[in-house]
């Protein structure tokens, strides 16, 4: 191969050549070039026979990183004048439709595969038809029966049959199974939980099999089985992939490694390659971090370091090692002790390396305390965030939030101040919910445009997204809305044989001048639209998208791409049920509209999102992992995200079912089919299900401060605003505490800068 600039970690790594190997990496270490060099040199080395249609498979977490994967092997291959032929670059869920795909033969007779809106969809419906069919004893566990408490116990339902679900599938227990085992227990009463949601369970699947459709764990768990019951299938891919490199392996959930365990064989060439201190979706997915470490502690494995990393300032890196140490020798909780992080400390890049360490000389690491967070933290931050993108335009900054509702607090934030240099990465927020409402009521007047209250409400949706056809200043939006209500022939007014007719459609002295000059405006666009409605419906969506975002109004980049989007989750919905029809299909996308369903659009990491130099990005902690920025605003670090031990207050706990219900409903589910429980010793299912949150949280903070570059701050308030718009106070997180001591030592003896 080309002779590289390594460093001495990565030589060692691509000294390998066969078996299996376990690299625990840091943020910012290279692994994805490391990983790619391997597979290029595995390649060019003749590991493997391209010829024969061998090739090196490389599975990672997101689709942007497959194509990033890709990329990258043609680029070094071709470089050394070596086809680019012999690699193959797929998600765990690519992977799996693709074995699917081998056992049927054709594509004609797959399965669908449902995305998280639509199964979400489908547990609602079977949610609905278990309660239908056992109202009494859905009935018996609530503790009274006001509406709000009926409200909230249809909520906690949802959520926790999404865990018991999700466990049930990773573990392999079909839901007839479950529900046999529970009618074998001598005091069946006492398990009349886990029975409900085996049930639902089961009307879920049920439904699933009625669509021809499988959910993503479905799909692993078919291709899992597939390979069992085929040993020949499991041959001829492991000819055919002979080396098995994981990227992300820290993310592992179980179905993945049965899966990847049975590709790779007994002796077969594994490499995984993770950071255990990255894992961030512990609490809401099946991933543990504790596959790649009992990986990495396996005899027959060779366990090696990826430390080094240019991205951060030492003052940033020793930051973040300083977390990873105060948490594994002194955390209050001995399970966060142990659990939470590997400790593995970031090194600097050596002397001469091409990716050198920004210097401390100009950067900083602040934490500031503000009195509150919607009147002075938020403000305060957009404001510095600003400042510092005005004083480097040619560097990147973000603001990360631990929540989406925050994120959306702070949004409004900087749309008060009039700031447009942003591009938000938040999930289910008021732009897509406000885009998804203009294309909810365009279609719900197409599908029945007599009806005069869609006419109002697509000239409410069209005049929030301010669109030109309703943008008018009217001195009485009262009036307009009766005029529309009151339109004596809906017909009339949206196609007039003349003028004469278009006045007669309204009622007699309402219509002022303005209203007219508006109405002309309006119908004029309506008339345009009406022109689609043949069109399927992916198309008219799109359609509509345009005449929305593009035809219009200003463009505005992101808002059409949430329109496609919507317009792509429309086809799917009707590719599942083809029975819908527009009518259907319109009150679908009410659910999106009204905020009650979130389709997960607007992803930024995944669609291969770069932050831009000069504008601010918005992204939660989640959102934020694999980018990277010269400044960093962390806000809402307190007790309330990361709590300081088991007395503190944790989302999700209801004193009515005895606390954590996800995390009983998991734990039972466990003791019954195995016998164990799972979680901590000694420890609740409650207990060991906020252990988990706080090794998480403590986490988040990790990935959060290791994005920083140059510039970090972290921000708290002493009180905030709950959902009831009260004020409450908030405690300090204990490990924020300790980063702050340690800062102010740190900078009395090291030249720091002030960068901000």
């Amino acid at each position: 191969m080309t002779q590289l600039n390594l460093r001495p970690a990565q030589a060692e790594i691509l000294k390998y050549e066969s078996g299996r190997m376990a690299v625990s990496a840091v943020p910012g270490s290279g692994k994805t070039f490391t990983l790619s060099t391997l597979a290029a040199q595995l390649i060019a080395g003749g590991k493997i026979e391209p010829t024969a249609g061998q090739q090196i498979l490389i599975v990672t977490y997101l689709n942007a990183s497959a194509e990033n994967f890709k990329t990258r092997l043609r680029q070094m291959l071709v470089a050394q004048e070596l086809p680019p032929i012999g690699f193959d670059a797929r998600t765990l869920h690519s992977m799996s439709l693709e074995i699917i795909k081998l056992m049927h033969g054709d594509t004609l007779s797959l399965p669908a595969v449902i995305d998280e809106g639509q199964a979400t969809g489908f547990l609602s419906r079977a949610i609905d038809l278990w309660r239908e069919m056992n109202s009494e004893q859905w009935e018996a566990f609530l503790p009274d029966q006001s509406p709000q408490m009926r409200v909230r116990w249809r909520g906690v339902v949802e959520k926790t049959a999404k865990a018991f679900i999700r466990t049930a599938k990773n573990a392999r227990y079909q839901p007839q199974e479950i529900v046999d085992k529970v009618a074998t227990q001598e005091n069946s009463a006492e398990w009349q939980f886990t029975k409900m949601f085996a049930e639902i369970y089961d009307r879920y699947q049920t439904i699933l099999k009625r669509q021809g459709a499988l959910d993503y764990d479905d799909q692993v768990w078919e291709a899992v089985n597939y390979l069992e019951q085929n040993p020949e299938l499991a041959e001829h891919l492991r000819f055919r992939w002979p080396y098995v490199l994981e990227d992300e392996a820290q993310d592992s959930v179980p179905l993945q490694e049965d899966l990847l365990g049975i590709l790779t064989g007994e002796n077969g060439n594994w490499v995984r390659v993770g950071d255990p201190n990255q894992a961030i979706t512990t609490t809401f997915t099946s991933a543990d971090p504790a596959f790649l470490i009992n990986f990495l502690q396996k005899e027959d494995v060779t366990a090696l370091p990826l430390p080094n990393s240019g991205r951060n300032a030492p003052i940033i890196l020793e930051t973040a090692n300083k977390l990873v140490d105060w948490v594994v020798q002194n955390h209050p909780v001995p399970e966060v002790q142990k659990t939470a992080f590997l400790q593995q400390h970031i090194r600097p890049t050596p002397t001469g390396d091409a990716q050198p360490n920004p210097l401390d000389t100009e950067a900083n690491v602040r934490i500031k305390v503000y009195k509150h967070r919607e009147q002075e933290e938020i403000p305060e931050v957009v404001r510095l965030a600003q400042r510092y993108v005005k004083k480097f335009p040619d560097r990147t900054c973000a603001i990360l939030v631990p929540t989406n509702n925050v994120g959306h607090s702070l949004i409004e934030t900087l749309d008060e101040f009039g700031i447009q240099n942003y591009d938000s990465l938040l999930r289910g927020g008021l732009r897509e919910r406000q885009i998804a409402a203009a294309l909810h009521a365009l279609l719900a007047l197409l599908a029945d445009p007599l009806r005069k209250r869609n006419l109002k409400e697509a000239f409410d949706a069209l005049r929030e997204i301010e669109h030109p056809a309703a943008r008018d200043e009217l001195d009485n939006l009262d009036r307009f809305h009766a005029l529309l209500l009151s339109v004596q022939r809906v017909e009339s007014l949206l196609y007039p044989a003349h003028y004469d007719e278009f006045i007669d459609s309204l009622p007699r002295g309402i219509a002022v001048e303005e209203d007219l000059a508006q109405l002309e405006k309006f119908t004029t666009f309506l008339r345009q639209i009406f022109g689609l409605r043949s069109l399927p419906i992916d198309a008219l969506a799109m359609q509509l998208g345009d005449a929305l975002f593009v035809a219009g109004s200003e463009f505005n980049e992101s808002d059409l791409a949430i329109s496609y989007q919507l317009a792509q989750a429309l086809r799917s919905w009707q590719d599942l049920e083809p029975e819908k029809r527009l009518p259907d299909l319109v009150a679908e996308l009410e659910t999106v509209a009204t905020g009650r369903r979130t389709l997960n659009i607007s992803s930024g990491s995944d669609d291969g999102f770069e932050p831009r130099a000069g504008r601010i990005t918005l992204a939660t902690q989640h959102g934020s992992k694999g980018l990277e920025f010269d400044a960093v605003f962390m806000i809402g670090i307190d007790n309330g995200w990361i709590p300081n031990d088991l007395t503190a207050y944790f989302m999700g706990v209801y004193d009515f079912v005895g606390g954590d219900p996800q995390a009983q409903a998991k734990a039972e589910l466990h003791y019954l089919m195995e016998g164990d429980a799972g979680g901590y010793v000694g420890r609740t299912p409650t207990e060991s299900a906020h252990i988990e949150v706080i090794g998480e949280r403590l986490r988040l903070l990790y990935v959060g401060i290791t994005r920083a570059k140059r510039f970090l701050q972290i921000s708290r308030s002493r009180y905030v605003r709950t959902y009831s718009g009260q004020d409450k106070s908030a405690e300090s997180a204990e490990v924020v505490g300790i980063l702050y001591h340690f800062l102010e030592k740190y900078k009395q003896s090291h030249a720091v800068g002030t960068a901000r």
